[in-house]
């Protein structure tokens, strides 16, 4: 219809073309637009940004009537490289909008998976063991260039890449294409981020040699405990979860009007604010709005009125 429509309204017909073989310019009808409609579906899962007023584009997920993932894009489950945490979540999350009878019910399904995760972030990962910790918290970044082509560049990868030439030698980090696996540590205590990449691969080495490189790495010679749980800065990986959260649970409940379900990731400031805009009795409105109310009443004064004279008129 929507096709139809466009058709019947916006078609040019004085389009022109000229016709090589006679030299004249031939009119006809012309309408190039044309809109492919998706689904219908089931459930639609929009994202909100975590900034006031922008808005992220070209990311939703789409479930079928039958309750099957129609389509996913934008989101870190699909891109390579992206923290395990975060794509555990997002692998979990998704399908419990399909949850509950009610809208508060379906969030209070969704926040239960966002429980789990902060709890794990909360207990510092006791209930999992040393490699499944590295497989959550690890990042992945492919450099693109030389490590020499960066010059002063700062960024983990880099930093990373230093790292790993010290500890395995410079031939192996020489070529493009490298592949760096890295965690992101707490010390040294007020340093940047870039400056806390360390590489996961000192944790197999011999532990003179490991112990040799955090200290190092970390800035810490009197240190001791080199167990993965005292090394991760555990606060920038629930910053970095709790976002996320943000994104996909916390801030469009709100905008739906429905309590905070994961209340121990707070509302950013600017959310309260939008709130008391939205639920304000008091907001000015427009006039425009105005306006098509008197039309209202003057169209209802003129049936009245054409009403009354058939009624003379009988």
């Amino acid at each position: 219809m929507l096709n139809a429509e466009v058709n019947a309204n916006f078609t040019n017909h004085q389009y022109q073309s000229l016709d090589k073989d006679s030299g004249l310019y031939v009119t006809r009808s012309e309408c190039s637009i044309f809109f492919e409609v998706d689904g219908p579906y089931r459930c639609m899962v929009l994202p909100s940004s975590t900034e006031e007023g922008k808005l992220l584009k070209k990311r939703y997920a789409v479930f079928n009537h039958d309750g099957t993932l129609a389509e996913l894009k934008g989101f870190e489950l699909k891109r390579r490289g992206e923290l395990e945490l975060i794509k555990a979540f997002q692998s979990q999350v998704f399908e419990r909008f399909l949850k509950g009878s009610t809208l508060p019910q379906c969030y209070d399904v969704i926040a239960d998976v966002a429980n789990h995760w902060l709890d794990v972030l909360d207990t510092q990962g006791e209930s999992l063991d040393t490699d499944e910790s590295f497989g959550l918290i690890s990042e992945n970044r492919s450099m693109s260039r030389q490590l020499d082509e960066y010059g002063d560049q700062k960024g983990t990868a880099q930093t990373c890449a230093k790292r790993l030439a010290e500890f395995l030698g410079a031939e192996f980090v020489k070529n493009k294409g490298l592949n760096c696996k890295f965690i992101i540590a707490e010390r040294p205590h007020g340093a940047p981020v870039t400056d806390r990449a360390i590489p996961t691969a000192i944790w197999k080495s011999e532990v003179a040699v490991k112990k040799h490189y955090f200290r190092k790495c970390l800035k810490a010679p009197e240190m001791d405990d080199f167990d993965l749980r005292s090394v991760l800065d555990w606060d920038y990986y629930k910053q970095w979860f709790s976002k996320t959260v943000q994104k996909i649970i916390t801030i469009p409940a709100a905008l739906q009007d429905v309590q905070n379900p994961v209340p121990r990731i707070p509302h950013p400031e600017w959310l309260f604010k939008t709130l008391r805009r939205k639920h304000d009795k008091f907001q000015q409105q427009s006039l425009v709005s105005m306006f098509q109310v008197a039309r209202a009443m003057n169209d209802v004064a003129q049936d009245k009125n054409s009403g009354s004279h058939n009624l003379q008129d009988i």
